[in-house]
């Protein structure tokens, strides 16, 4: 779980200081089955629960 927690520090600092992600987006993930895309994937799902915003994921 300390991986995740990384993953997802990441994509909150990310976001916050480039303002990547805004309401309504749809977040387009290619997903090749590698433990990476999958990670960004999983990752992207649970951020997605508590952004500030509401955001699509498209896998």
């Amino acid at each position: 779980m300390r991986a995740i927690r990384k993953v997802l520090a990441s994509i909150r600092n990310a976001d916050l200081r480039f303002s990547l992600i805004n309401q309504g987006d749809k977040i387009v993930v290619g997903v090749s089955g590698g433990k990476d895309s999958l990670v960004l994937l999983y990752a992207l799902n649970l951020y997605r629960k508590f952004a500030q915003c509401d955001f699509e994921i498209i896998p």
